[in-house]
């Protein structure tokens, strides 16, 4: 019993970090559509060198409202200090491990 209740776990845990990969796929191409679709002016379906800029600034404004998103925990609109303070660090962005 014991050893079917560990194997439960085991297996939960890993269907948990494949459906959260899984998620976070699919919204990075959810949010690639959104911007190409912003970006594609002239609706051929490929981005000129003008476009591919828009690209580029659309896809940080969904990547910062996600963002930001995520950091409102409270869900009020706003961020205090205490949310910003309370999200997990990334080490490319706060220079960590060098």
């Amino acid at each position: 019993m014991k050893t079917t209740g560990l194997l439960f776990a085991a297996l939960t845990l890993a269907a948990t970090g494949v459906l959260a990969d899984e998620s976070w796929k699919a919204r990075r191409e959810a949010a690639l559509a959104q911007a190409f679709a912003q970006a594609d002016a002239d609706h051929n379906g490929a981005l000129s060198p003008a476009e591919f800029a828009t690209f580029v600034a659309a896809l940080k404004q969904i990547r910062l409202q996600n963002r930001f998103a995520r950091l409102d925990t409270n869900g009020d609109g706003q961020l205090t200090l205490a949310e910003i303070e309370a999200a997990p660090r990334h080490r490319h962005l706060c220079g960590g491990g060098n």
